[in-house]
């Protein structure tokens, strides 16, 4: 399956899609053009990259191909192009649970160990696709990121609802773009019926819970809504995204 994202010649998706390319297969793409990549509508524009990595020695190849490696996967690249590598264990998420769970029998999970989980089952559960940025204008192809890994709809929804509880305070930016990111997802990224109950226990519980409460409840959707509303392009219908939410848990 190719998905074609429009752009100007030499702009953020041109670049992000012509670095994209040259970067290590094994990587898995989140983040911002993942978004973008699911939602296949215009988003909010994104400015860098960001990806999963399980094997260690892809640091290894990025730091030879970047202009910078600043460490803790930051690189920098020509054209003043950012890349974030975030590491994710090295055992998939079934053992990875057991491993939490025997390191601290009968406790429930820590914001920080759901966040974990979710990046690594968003790892585990990314799809092949073809990635290509065309003019907006002429419609000519400008890049091409052919038969790459990018994380699914649900795998990108359980890492944003489980990052938000993550973020600090002073950043309030942030915060309002996962929600934004979150909304869009649930809309128009193309989610089955049920599919976030394929999420596994105790972060299906927890995705659940954080999503009814941003994005159904009344209190949390008024506060929702006033993050979001500085992101005007498309606009977020928070009705359409508590269907979602409802449709995306249910079991029937």
């Amino acid at each position: 399956m190719t998905v074609i994202l429009s752009g100007r010649r030499n702009g953020s998706t041109h670049r992000e899609i012509e670095l994209l390319a040259s970067l290590p297969s094994e990587l898995r793409l989140i983040g911002g053009l993942a978004v973008m990549v699911r939602v296949g509508t215009p988003h909010r524009a994104t400015v860098d990259l960001d990806a999963l990595a399980r094997d260690p020695g892809v640091h290894e190849q990025l730091a030879r191909l970047a202009l910078t490696a600043d460490g803790g996967g930051q690189y920098t690249f020509r054209g003043d192009m950012d890349l974030d590598v975030i590491d994710v264990a090295g055992v998939r998420v079934d053992q990875l649970l057991l491993d939490i769970a025997a390191a601290d029998p009968g406790a429930e999970l820590t914001d920080l160990e759901l966040n974990v989980v979710a990046h690594t089952w968003a790892h585990d559960t990314a799809t092949e696709l073809d990635l290509a940025a065309a003019d907006d204008e002429s419609g000519d192809i400008l890049a091409r990121a052919d038969r790459r890994l990018v994380a699914s709809t649900a795998g990108l929804v359980a890492m944003k609802a489980t990052t938000v509880a993550l973020r600090a305070s002073s950043k309030p930016e942030k915060r309002a773009s996962d929600l934004y990111d979150l909304g869009r997802l649930l809309i128009d990224g193309g989610l089955s019926r049920g599919e976030l109950l394929t999420l596994p226990n105790p972060l299906s519980e927890a995705v659940r819970e954080r999503l009814e409460g941003w994005y159904v409840d009344d209190r949390g959707r008024d506060r929702t809504f006033r993050e979001v509303r500085r992101f005007d392009e498309p606009r977020l219908d928070l009705d359409d995204a508590a269907d979602a939410v409802a449709d995306a848990f249910d079991s029937v």
